[in-house]
């Protein structure tokens, strides 16, 4: 136990992670293939609906999934979210109409934003102090790795010369949601929700059980236990469940701006607009010929090289403050080149770019 068993426990609950990354990173790939597009067509408008409606059906999971988790816990959650994700991604594969797969799109969103609220929360309630950072970075991690898995997936099934060029990457995801379905039941309930239900014993038996049996460890062990049971019983005892108190005093307000405020800029940058629609945008710099896709693939491979450096070696060692503001430097840069490519070599579905250079011969 101890470490090894942190890490392997955080990394198979990031399955869930993993299916968020997968899902959003094979749908770009899809929405290019030849198959796809003499099935459903190529309208704009029905390729936006199929990429928003995934979104959509996340808002209202994440919603749901905060009334979940306190009634059935973090593993239970989870299961739920993998059980969905089982539906919607088998509405997906197996659609024979554009409806069937704009409701299997909405049903896998609400399967994933159960998972991508479950997850990072059950990570961050089982990781000891001293590499929180290391462990809830699993969670972006294993995000990265499912876009690095769609898009060479996606890179490969294209040249299946049948309806199963598509449907074979979209029913993939049947496997690491089955997976964590099946797998999550035998990893440790989250202490901090065991001691808010009342289980305190148990709660003690887990922390010790994460933390390992040597001396030192079990030391460790009560000394956190015991911190966590006095924070957890007092905030029990005056909890709120109104909306109204995330902005009742000053700091209270800043905490929610600040909390909310991440995320939401974090969105409003548009990193998805490239993980959706990246093949289309090398397509309009002369990248074809299925080389659109290969180029997708190397970009979605970046990241996660990016993501394990920092919360292996940064992270933990520096905080969270300046390793966010640094990305934030480094999406100002990203965007501004990528703004400044495509704003001369704007996407046309259809038409020749200028950067083709068979167009100049």
């Amino acid at each position: 136990m101890g470490l090894a068993f942190n890490i392997f426990t955080a990394a198979f609950s990031s399955i869930g992670a993993f299916l968020f990354g997968y899902d959003s990173g094979i749908i770009a790939s899809v929405l290019d293939m030849k198959h796809f597009t003499a099935k459903f067509g190529n309208d704009p408008d029905i390729n936006g609906a199929i990429v928003s409606t995934f979104n959509g059906g996340c808002f209202f999971g994440a919603a749901a999934a905060g009334w979940f988790n306190d009634r059935f816990g973090r593993n239970r959650t989870i299961q739920i979210g993998s059980l969905v994700a089982m539906w919607g991604c088998a509405m997906q594969a197996g659609a024979p109409n554009i409806a069937t797969m704009m409701v299997g799109r909405i049903v896998a969103g609400v399967a994933i934003g159960i998972l991508s609220m479950t997850v990072p929360l059950y990570n961050t309630e089982i990781a000891p102090p001293k590499i929180r950072g290391f462990l809830v970075g699993l969670t972006q991690q294993f995000i990265g790795i499912g876009f690095i898995v769609a898009n060479w997936v996606g890179y490969g099934c294209q040249y299946i010369d049948s309806d199963n060029g598509w449907r074979l990457p979209l029913g993939l995801q049947l496997v690491p949601a089955g997976l964590l379905l099946i797998g999550i039941q035998f990893l440790p309930l989250s202490p901090r929700w065991l001691l808010e239900v009342g289980r305190d014993e148990e709660a003690h038996a887990v922390v010790l059980q994460l933390h390992g049996s040597s001396p030192e460890s079990k030391d460790a062990a009560e000394r956190e236990y015991t911190e966590m049971y006095e924070t957890i019983k007092s905030e029990m005892a005056v909890r709120s469940t109104k909306l109204s108190d995330l902005w009742a005093t000053r700091a209270m307000l800043r905490r929610t701006m600040v909390a909310c405020g991440v995320q939401i800029f974090t969105q409003l940058t548009g990193i998805n607009i490239i993980n959706y629609y990246g093949p289309r945008m090398w397509r309009s710099l002369g990248i074809q010929g299925g080389q659109e896709l290969l180029i997708q693939g190397i970009y979605g491979a970046v990241g996660p090289i990016a993501n394990i450096f920092f919360i292996t070696l940064v992270l933990d060692r520096v905080g969270r403050k300046k390793p966010l503001m640094f990305g934030a430097g480094m999406f100002v840069a990203l965007f501004s080149v990528i703004a400044a490519i495509l704003a001369t070599n704007p996407v046309e579905d259809g038409a020749t770019s200028a950067a083709d250079p068979a167009a100049q011969r």
